[in-house]
């Protein structure tokens, strides 16, 4: 998704693949299923380890409390909890040689690396086809005042890093358990420091400062356009509000201008409602959005794009209200109508989505909703977050992650209803399909009791998928009762 997938556009990922058959064929009355990257798994609501497909295997490069982390001062520390975003720099052009930054979406104290959120610079390399991590280097986020949630993220064009902030404190109060310095900090108070994009340099290990002008709320990811001044944002919140940002200077994110969208009232366009560019609007963006009549969301997750065509994860809410937004002016997106409205401003939307956006005619459809899967892969595709695009073999594809919002409307199968615990998977989807269902995803990867799928992110060759393992089931089998980022090899 961000500018290292560029790179996986301008090298088309050369996946070779075995077995291409289906696990369980389709019915005959349906199309023949031409799909052959790999055989797709069933579900599993009863795993504790890593399934992926026949041929391909994986090394765990990261383990959360086992692993050093290394401060600038030369001192180590255990590895944090919760890795998020990763994003692989080559090391002189180098798809087997490089740095991979993770972010961390932790809110803990820690004496040793930082209170709140963080991240961390690996240096891992392969040989004898097995992924080994060299060193761990410990990002500093003190001279920016601290950070709480690191979520998703995109590598620039300047090798610099944007990092989400998935947190909105709404008084120093909140921060309590989870950030012990409440002094004001650049003009703001400390809680208000918290909730933007924030600009890292993983080399100097360093962060840069926090982006006021993309907005206060609880941002989730972000998707650098090819200007490298165009930036699409996602606000992980119920109501949300999907966020564009143009810099006035190519590649400088520090000035610009902030929008919100506005869906039209048949669906078939929108428009950009322009945020006023002062600090009081900006500390509030969503809440300004929303009385400007920005359409309103339900927990937007990851952005990708490729060419005109921008794609969001919306894992949506078993339940909500929407009347204080609706008393602002603003609107639902037209589809919650047909999907997910329970009467007066309450919703329900258990399963999410992933949409697309036309940029040409700012229309926002369902690319492919959530729901029970049937035919050769049953079980239940829902909650999609984490979302990586590249092209395969000539094919486009969004490589989507699973993060349940719960095991009820049936989300798990037995027994791991019985059990209350919950299974995320890692599917592909096939971008030449113009309206896919969720019988048309591929499952490639089966995440251990408890985790949320994460992270997923490519070499420039496509040989590699890095996946972030996150707070998996502390009951599970070492290393699998720990966070762990692994590098999938066999493509």
């Amino acid at each position: 998704m961000r500018p290292i997938y560029l790179l996986a556009l301008a090298l088309p990922l050369m996946f070779s693949c075995g077995d291409a058959t289906e696990q369980n064929p389709k019915p005959t009355t349906e199309a023949v299923d031409t799909f052959s990257l790999f055989k797709p798994l069933a579900s599993n609501f009863d795993n504790r380890t890593v399934l992926i497909p026949e041929g391909y295997k994986y090394d765990i490069i990261y383990t959360a409390g086992i692993d050093s982390v290394t401060k600038a001062d030369g001192k180590k520390f255990p590895a944090r909890e919760n890795a998020d975003f990763t994003a692989y720099i080559p090391i002189e052009g180098s798809n087997e040689h490089g740095y991979l930054f993770v972010n961390h979406e932790s809110k803990n104290l820690d004496d040793n690396l930082g209170d709140g959120g963080g991240g961390a610079l690996l240096e891992i390399i392969k040989e004898n086809d097995t992924w080994k991590t060299i060193s761990i280097k410990h990002i500093d986020f003190e001279t920016v005042g601290g950070t709480l949630r690191n979520c998703g993220g995109t590598l620039t064009p300047q090798n610099t890093i944007l990092t989400a902030e998935e947190t909105e404190p709404s008084n120093n109060a909140a921060l309590k358990g989870e950030y012990r310095d409440t002094s004001d900090f650049n003009g703001l108070k400390r809680y208000q420091n918290f909730g933007w994009m924030v600009e890292v340099d993983p080399f100097t290990g360093k962060a840069l400062h926090k982006l006021y002008a993309m907005g206060r709320y609880e941002h989730e990811d972000a998707h650098i356009m090819p200007d490298n001044k165009t930036i699409y944002l996602t606000d992980d919140a119920t109501p949300a509000v999907f966020f564009k940002f143009v810099a006035d200077t190519a590649g400088v994110y520090t000035s610009g201008q902030l929008y919100a969208y506005k869906q039209s009232a048949d669906g078939e366009s929108g428009e950009w409602l322009t945020i006023p560019r002062d600090m009081d609007s900006l500390l509030i963006a969503r809440d300004v959005a929303m009385r400007l009549g920005a359409t309103l969301f339900v927990r937007h997750e990851w952005v990708d794009g490729l060419g005109d065509k921008i794609y969001i994860s919306e894992t949506g809410n078993d339940s909500y209200n929407l009347d204080r937004p609706v008393g602002f002016g603003a609107k639902p997106a037209n589809y919650f109508a047909d999907c997910c409205h329970s009467g007066d401003n309450n919703y329900s939307d258990p399963y999410g989505r992933v949409l697309e956006l036309d940029l040409n005619t700012l229309k926002l459809r369902t690319l492919v909703a959530g729901g029970d899967i049937t035919g050769a892969l049953p079980g239940n595709f829902a909650n999609p977050d984490g979302m990586y695009l590249g092209n395969v073999n000539g094919k486009n594809y969004l490589m989507i992650n699973e993060d349940l919002i719960g095991n009820k409307h049936n989300r798990v199968g037995e027994p791991g209803f019985g059990k209350d615990e919950i299974y995320n998977e890692i599917y592909f989807l096939d971008l030449d399909n113009p309206n896919p269902t969720a019988n048309d995803l591929k499952r490639f990867l089966v995440g251990p009791e408890g985790c949320e799928t994460t992270g997923t992110m490519f070499t420039p060759d496509g040989k590699t998928m890095f996946v972030s393992i996150q707070h998996p089931s502390a009951n599970n089998p070492a290393p699998f009762n720990k966070t762990v980022v692994i590098a999938i090899s066999g493509f």
